[in-house]
């Protein structure tokens, strides 16, 4: 994986712009064996990549005092996991990236080889396991930006109709080597408990 990742210099932002009300307080804060969800996702993604890690949040949100580079919404009145995708191709097309890894703040067993497997597939490539596509996470052409855009305009919001309007490959990944989901994510505290017990 280290010398892999030393070919790999894409952006990559993690979002965590929801409100976390099924969850009842911001999800990257919580504590799963002893480290917050932000801290193991930004973790397992830094060491996939020799570019930048971001996080799409709120300046003055709950994870202000983080040491990753803030990637605040730039749609005003929009809502949506599409929201942040949009944020985050912007930022990475100001620091002159052509692609940007994008991965939500609540999935805490990403695989390894995430963001190796994306760039072999070409982007725009999405991620998916169990028979369930997964399309926050993947990989995006900053240049899709203003096409983006224009589906946003739409009043659009499902990240699928997205994916799909733009042509992704969809990468398949089997369950990990603890026969965990790798893209479980965390909705509730109840999910909270079964990452927990998860071996």
């Amino acid at each position: 994986m280290q010398a892999r990742m030393q070919d790999i210099s894409t952006p990559i932002c993690i979002l965590a712009g929801g409100a976390s009300r099924r969850f009842g307080s911001p999800k990257g804060l919580a504590l799963l064996n002893g480290e917050t969800l932000l801290d193991k996702v930004s973790r397992a993604v830094s060491a996939q990549t020799q570019g930048p890690v971001a996080l799409n949040t709120a300046p003055d949100g709950p994870y202000a005092g983080t040491s990753l580079p803030i990637v605040p919404d730039l749609a005003e009145g929009q809502v949506g996991a599409l929201i942040g995708l949009h944020a985050a191709m912007h930022w990475a097309a100001k620091i002159g990236s052509s692609f940007v890894v994008t991965c939500p703040i609540d999935t805490p067993f990403l695989p390894q080889d995430l963001v190796s497997r994306l760039h072999d597939s070409g982007a725009p490539a999405i991620c998916a396991s169990n028979g369930r596509w997964h399309p926050i996470i993947g990989l995006w052409p900053t240049a899709l930006a203003a096409e983006l855009e224009d589906f946003l305009k739409m009043e659009a919001r499902s990240v699928h109709a997205w994916a799909q309007r733009c042509g992704s490959a969809v990468i398949d990944f089997s369950v990990d080597e603890a026969r965990r989901d790798p893209f479980f994510n965390i909705n509730s505290q109840s999910d909270l408990d079964a990452a927990k017990a998860a071996k």
